[in-house]
């Protein structure tokens, strides 16, 4: 997967099937990972660099010089984590005649269907400081570029999201859709290329934008009908793999309300934007029957994480309190 594929040109092209399976079924729960960019690295981190100050820039008489001008350069260092799964399916289940599926299609679509969900986490939440082995999400890079400076890039939706939702009435709405466009104008062209937030928040959000007559659709990969607002696919981040604990919770403590959270805009693109870094694409393999007991093993390995280079690349509009009648 060189340069610049995504999972989903990736699935279009890949030729071995079990590996086509493990992606199909990764993107099928995993919006995000669908259009992420990946970069091939061939290492465990890699130095990025960040334009700072630009340099001066003026003008001069005849015969004169131009004053001197020098720009700033910012790096940092983005690291890989390593994430992966083994597919267990024990021998006496996978011979059963029994059994109305195949044993070991079942495990395989279950701890990929996991492992999506934990991506979409992580993609959100993750939070190296408090567990080393995972990679830093975009809610703690937006906390860092607002602690760059950018403070744009952090908005607090305010009084257009009262007790009663961002429903509550037109003034709501309209006050919504302000600092919505607030979040979406804080992106790099202000064009980002996804809304990301909760069920509940994209319920109320849909039927909003719909009254206004804003919203449109679109069509993803699978045929599956996508909402947007202008350019951004607005998209349900979902919950973790556990079946029921929110990635975007309803308890967030960045507003100070107990039934507040928030939407992230993101904008990807290798090298000058966000984009995903891989050492080297998901790889899987089916071992076959290990040797110290009777269980028939699939390995998926995937060693990834995130870079950014541009603070405009992502945004969080926080505060948002959902109607409870959606």
């Amino acid at each position: 997967m060189a340069g610049e594929f995504t999972l989903a040109e990736l699935s279009k092209i890949e030729v071995d099937p079990l590996r086509k399976s493990v992606i199909d079924a990764f993107i099928m729960e995993s919006n995000l990972a669908e259009l992420i960019p990946w970069e091939d690295i061939g290492a465990l981190s890699i130095r990025v660099v960040r334009m700072g100050d630009l340099p001066s820039v003026g003008f001069r008489k005849v015969n004169e010089g131009y004053a001197s001008g020098t720009g700033a350069l910012e790096g940092k260092t983005e690291v890989i984590a390593l994430m992966g799964a083994y597919f267990d399916t024990d021998k006496a289940i996978a011979r059963a005649k029994n059994t109305i599926a195949d044993a070991r299609a079942i495990t395989q679509t279950m701890m990929v269907k996991a492992m999506a969900f934990n991506f979409n986490d992580k993609f959100i939440n993750g939070n190296p400081t408090s567990d080393p082995e995972e990679f830093k999400g975009i809610e703690k890079r937006c906390d860092d570029i607002y602690n760059e400076g950018y403070t744009n890039q952090l908005i607090d939706v305010g009084g257009s999201s009262v007790t009663e939702g961002i429903l509550n009435s037109s003034t709501t709405r309209h006050n919504f859709l302000d600092k919505l466009d607030q979040l979406v104008y804080a992106i790099w062209g202000h064009s980002p290329d996804y809304l990301l937030m909760n069920h509940k928040t994209l319920l109320a959000t849909r039927s909003l934008l719909r009254r206004e007559q804003l919203l449109t659709t679109t069509k993803d990969m699978f045929d599956r009908v996508v909402d947007v607002y202008g350019s951004a696919r607005m998209v349900d981040v979902g919950v973790a793999a556990d079946q029921s604990t929110e990635i975007i919770a309803e308890d967030e403590t960045k507003g100070g309300g107990t039934t507040e959270c928030s939407i992230y805009a993101v904008k990807f693109g290798i090298g000058d934007l966000l984009w995903g870094i891989q050492e080297y694409p998901m790889e899987v393999e089916d071992l076959g029957r290990l040797k110290d007991k009777p269980i028939y093993r699939t390995e998926v390995d995937w060693p990834l994480g995130l870079a950014d280079v541009n603070p405009y690349c992502m945004a969080r509009l926080y505060g948002v309190i959902a109607s409870a009648a959606s």
